[in-house]
């Protein structure tokens, strides 16, 4: 397939910011506060003993025996406080149907065409049960999510409301209980029509009711700090706001959304996690690429293709993993130029 030099497509998922609070006994919501402290940390790291060759540095016993002052920002359970909540909201759009920009035309043609194998196929029901593991899983709690319990609750925009119980339990590639069975059949079956439907609207409502400890230690988002301020703490935490203007912990969008877009374990037939979709299989934990583009497997070397994966999509009884793939990061949005004229592919 030829390549163009101006392809995009707009994002499918699209997270709101994620807030922390906590019920009065009244039912109002309470903010979850972020706090600023001292304290003194240890003098523990790799570069205050030793060169990069390994070599020891001019340093005595002394020097590892005092504390290093921090000063940062902290996020804990209230005193009386048994259940923290997090909600946020979730827009789904058919934006996989066909390219946000596109200018080659031939381009087009074999990329919508593909989408729409893909969605006669059902494949739009794999991405969505993906969806949906991460959704009702928690595993946008990331850390918050290894507490005492967790329930998930999601406010579908058609009325419905699906509910899991002890989330943190369930495991991507294990049997699910048969109550949380269900809630993962219902939701998959909605995100798919919202993946593949763009006659309608289709959003939702997703909250964690989190059991928690007085004191406990809760996890928000980290602030990208460029350079320290004298003054001002070295860690930073997100916040945004209630609706009476109270200040509380917050997720970014960005966190929110790598959570659900964890469903990458096409990358290898032995893949034991499921990464983030990344155009190269970025697994920053790891710090590795898991679709390096030596290996072919990465998105440009496969989207070259698609009108191949196009002829195997229509005559194939299942749908190839790298067809998953590439509709995935489709949904995951972005700019696929090549920043050059034309080629053959």
């Amino acid at each position: 397939m030829e390549r163009c030099d101006n392809l995009s497509y707009t994002r499918s998922l699209s997270p709101g910011k994620a807030y922390f609070y906590r019920l009065s006994e009244k039912g109002e919501m309470l903010p979850i506060n972020v706090e600023q402290t001292r304290i003194l940390g240890q003098n523990s790291d790799f570069q205050k003993g030793y060169k990069p060759d390994y070599s020891p540095k001019p340093t005595s016993a002394k020097d590892f025996g005092y504390g290093n002052p921090q000063f940062i920002e902290a996020c804990y359970v209230p005193v009386g406080a048994d259940d923290i909540y997090c909600r946020f909201s979730l827009r789904l759009q058919a934006n996989t149907l066909k390219p946000n920009a596109c200018s080659n035309d031939s381009v087009r043609q074999v990329l919508e065409t593909l989408s729409k194998q893909y969605s006669k196929s059902g494949g739009f029901n794999e991405l969505a049960e993906r969806y949906a593991k991460n959704l009702l899983m928690g595993t946008w709690l990331w850390r918050n999510r290894d507490f005492r319990n967790v329930e998930i609750e999601v406010k579908c925009g058609d009325d419905s409301v699906l509910s899991v119980k002890r989330a943190h339990r369930l495991e991507w590639d294990e049997k699910w209980p048969k109550e949380a069975q269900s809630a993962l059949k219902a939701l998959t079956g909605y995100i798919s029509k919202g993946l593949s439907d763009k006659s309608d609207s289709y959003y939702m409502d997703i909250s964690a009711k989190i059991s928690v400890g007085w004191g406990d230690e809760l996890y928000p988002s980290q602030e990208f700090l460029d350079e320290k301020v004298e003054g001002k703490p070295t860690k930073q935490l997100a916040k945004t706001f209630l609706s009476e203007g109270q200040q509380t912990a917050s997720f970014h969008s960005q966190k929110i959304g790598a959570a659900i877009q964890s469903i990458d374990d096409w990358w290898a037939p032995d893949a034991d996690v499921a990464i983030r979709i990344n155009e190269y299989g970025a697994h920053r934990e790891y710090g590795t690429s898991r679709r390096h583009p030596s290996t072919q497997q990465d998105f440009y070397a496969l989207l070259k293709d698609a009108d191949l994966w196009l002829e195997r999509l229509s005559d194939a009884d299942k749908i190839p993993d790298e067809v998953h793939y590439l509709l995935a990061v489709m949904a995951k949005g972005g700019l696929f130029s090549n920043g050059q004229t034309k080629t053959k592919g």
